[in-house]
């Protein structure tokens, strides 16, 4: 492709689709700097923070652009370079929308004849994407994939009935990308622990009871990550990181431990400059009383219709 084509510079990135799931773009906006359409396409800035992603499945460097399908594939075929090698690829379709006059295979198919080089349908070297957007088409090549690591700590050897889920626990710590440290008051069995040590940061965790404080050790020692984790009480434990995220205690209703909760956001806000707190219920004027500000909610519906609130957060009086 013709190194001078004016969407060389382009990048996009491909997530889940699942519209009740406001996880999913912000940790691509957190990611990326794009936020994803309801195709679960978003132009981005930057790519390079995919492969530890929970929710975005890859990175596209945009090679060339046409208002039809017919005009895409010309594209392809004039401005390849003989220099630039594409053995063993594949080609697929992003089409959610059916927005294609042909099926996925005719399309992929179709640009496949005009690549000169042989493809590799089950271990291709060179994986290239076909989009179908509201105004128009793409076509660009993988450079970027999430590799998934979050799937190993579904094998970690303990775990409770309220223990986050490790793609979730860690499209959370993906939230706040630019944080080398990260603490977690009320870490139970070490979800988000284990994702930011898994990540190479600074991990610290706080749990009041001594069996979860346990898990979390065993946790953390059976996948051989470092960090930290304190038996104490969160309400007054001191522990700066650059980011506090944590899955908040509210057993059957945060409304019956709200003066704990409080307790432990006021703390929090003294202690590190960014925070990502999960509830069951939007807990934004409890943030604000605890000294933050710029707060983001997202909602997640879970199955069964519960939905776990999201906050985003900045504090004021960390340093």
């Amino acid at each position: 492709m013709n190194s001078s084509d004016e969407h060389s510079s382009e990048r996009r990135a491909l997530t889940a689709r699942a519209p009740r799931n406001g996880l999913i773009g912000a940790e691509c906006q957190a990611l990326t700097g794009g936020r994803p359409d309801l195709d679960g396409v978003a132009n981005c800035d930057n790519i390079a923070r995919i492969s530890r992603a929970a929710f975005v499945h890859c990175g596209i460097a945009v090679l060339a652009r046409a208002s039809t399908l017919d005009e895409l594939v010309e594209r392809v075929r004039e401005r390849w370079e003989d220099e630039m090698d594409a053995d063993r690829f594949r080609v697929d379709v992003h089409d959610p929308a059916k927005r294609c006059s042909t099926s996925t295979l005719k399309t992929a198919t179709a640009f496949a004849d005009v690549i000169p080089f042989g493809p590799d349908l089950r271990d291709p070297l060179h994986r290239f994407l076909v989009i179908a957007e509201e105004d128009g088409f793409t076509f660009g090549a993988v450079v970027a994939e999430a590799d998934g690591s979050y799937r190993n700590h579904d094998k970690k050897p303990w775990t409770t009935s309220s223990s986050l889920d490790s793609r979730f626990a860690r499209a959370l710590v993906n939230l706040v990308p630019d944080a080398k440290s990260v603490l977690d008051p009320c870490c139970g069995a070490g979800s988000i622990v284990l994702e930011a040590a898994s990540l190479g940061l600074g991990a610290f965790g706080v749990d009041w009871k001594p069996a979860l404080v346990g898990m979390t050790r065993e946790n953390l020692a059976y996948f051989d990550y470092d960090g930290g984790v304190e038996l104490a009480d969160s309400r007054t434990h001191i522990q700066t990181a650059d980011a506090v995220v944590t899955d908040l205690p509210y057993g059957n209703a945060i409304e019956s431990d709200e003066y704990a909760i409080r307790a432990i956001l006021e703390q929090s806000a003294g202690q590190a400059a960014a925070g990502v707190f999960v509830g069951p219920a939007d807990i934004s004027t409890w943030l604000v009383s605890a000294g933050y500000t710029d707060i983001e909610v997202l909602t997640v519906l879970k199955r069964r219709g519960f939905t776990r609130w999201v906050h985003v957060a900045r504090s004021r009086h960390a340093s």
